[in-house]
């Protein structure tokens, strides 16, 4: 049980960083400006429920992918680690993330009826990084109980990107864009921190140390 809850609590929290809903707010309020209210809130609601979907498909054969192509641990650590640190840098210095939409995706956006699928949901909320961290905490399940914390946590996560995105609008007026950079360098620092000590328990692992 404890270790379930260790999974969850750890995953939640590695997640959340990555999809970053913070960062998703301008993204989303510059793509959605032509958009009603309510309108925005519909996108963001199917947005979230697709990006959650597509987590939930690679928690299930995350495991069953890694074991056919023949992927061990320390490779997934170790390239997930590389993968997750350049995000960090990315996010310390409060850029886009390479791995998120780039301007010209969101012009393209912009005069889209229905963003909800692209680029919202991919590659904005569930994008390379969120599906490098699953596959990571995949690999590391074992047992119903762990699946169960997994798709918890995951659940967490989009609720509570979907609340933020449904307040986009306040949040930014509320927080502003300086709060809002604060809050991402924070992550990012902290994003920076877990991608190394994956590197390092990577190589480690493939040592056999």
């Amino acid at each position: 049980m404890t270790e379930s809850l260790s999974l969850f609590a750890a995953y939640a929290i590695q997640l959340f960083l990555i999809v970053d809903p913070l960062v998703a707010i301008p993204s989303f309020l510059a793509i959605t400006r032509h958009n009603r209210p309510e309108e925005r809130r519909e996108m963001a609601r199917r947005g979230c429920i697709i990006a959650y979907l597509v987590i939930v498909v690679f928690i299930l054969t995350g495991p069953l992918l890694i074991g056919y192509l023949g992927i061990r641990t320390p490779a997934i650590r170790i390239c997930g680690g590389i993968l997750l640190f350049l995000i960090s840098v990315e996010m310390l210095y409060g850029r886009t993330t390479g791995t998120g939409t780039s301007e010209r995706e969101e012009r393209i956006a912009g005069a889209k009826d229905d963003i909800s699928v692209t680029p919202l949901a991919i590659p904005l909320l569930a994008g390379p990084g969120a599906i490098a961290t699953t596959l990571l905490f995949a690999d590391r399940a074992r047992g119903a109980a762990s699946y169960v914390a997994l798709l918890s946590a995951c659940t967490v996560v989009f609720l509570a990107t979907h609340l933020l995105l449904r307040r986009s609008d306040e949040l930014q007026r509320w927080i502003g864009a300086l709060g809002i950079t604060i809050v991402v360098r924070i992550m990012g620092l902290i994003l920076a921190f877990i991608s190394v000590q994956y590197v390092v328990d990577g190589v480690s692992v493939a040592l056999g140390r």
